[in-house]
């Protein structure tokens, strides 16, 4: 069985294994967090991002991905990926960027669009069923209040979005680390497809949150 290891501490101060880092950090809006400060000055912020352990995947908006990432991961960029979703209000998309490690599309599949197609019937009777590689913009809707996977975290980040990440770039063996671990989709995904996993969260209530969500597995808390 995979484990979960939760670490409620500031990832800055631990040692951490390594592994593939799959992140959603803070969007230094000014949100309303219980634990941290989301309205930092920008060097400041541009030093947290620069801690963030590589190779790695981050998660954020398009804005920040091309203005302020570049400055504070020091390897090159080798993927980006829209994450687009309905929402009333005017920003409907985020980017997913790759440092250090390439996507393989392939790897993760969606279901073909038009089974009529001459070509994607020669696919099926192939016995490729399982449907086209994925493009390199994904439509999922944020987690709702009335969605089966929300918890009592703001904003989390929806299981098929993390999915289609570890799918399409971790390889076997791979220890999965999310240091802003938020409600802790990183690890419940990564559980779910057999890799160990490394959560660290500053705020102890979202901590117990990762808890709550893992209660059947094989979970540490640090």
């Amino acid at each position: 069985m995979s484990s979960l290891n939760i670490i409620n501490k500031d990832f800055r101060k631990c040692i951490i294994p390594k592994g593939l880092t799959i992140t959603d950090p803070p969007y230094n809006i000014g949100y309303n967090y219980n634990s941290y400060n989301d309205n930092l000055e920008i060097k400041e912020y541009i030093e947290l991002l620069s801690k963030i352990p590589t190779p790695c995947v981050i998660i954020h908006y398009p804005e920040e991905t091309i203005n302020i990432l570049p400055k504070a991961i020091k390897i090159q960029c080798e993927e980006v990926v829209s994450w687009v979703y309905n929402n009333n209000i005017p920003k409907q998309s985020r980017l997913i960027s790759w440092w250090g490690c390439k996507p393989d599309f392939s790897k993760a599949k969606q279901p073909y669009k038009n089974l009529e197609d001459k070509r994607i019937k020669k696919f099926i009777a192939k016995g490729e069923s399982e449907g086209a590689s994925v493009y390199d913009w994904w439509f999922k809707n944020q987690v709702k209040n009335v969605s089966k996977e929300k918890t009592e975290h703001p904003c989390q980040i929806p299981q098929d979005i993390i999915e289609k990440i570890i799918l399409t770039t971790a390889s076997k063996g791979d220890t999965i680390i999310d240091v802003f671990a938020g409600s802790g989709t990183t690890g419940i995904v990564a559980n779910k497809l057999g890799y160990n996993s490394y959560l660290y969260e500053i705020d102890k209530n979202y901590c117990n949150i990762i808890k709550k969500r893992h209660k059947n597995q094989n979970i540490e808390l640090f």
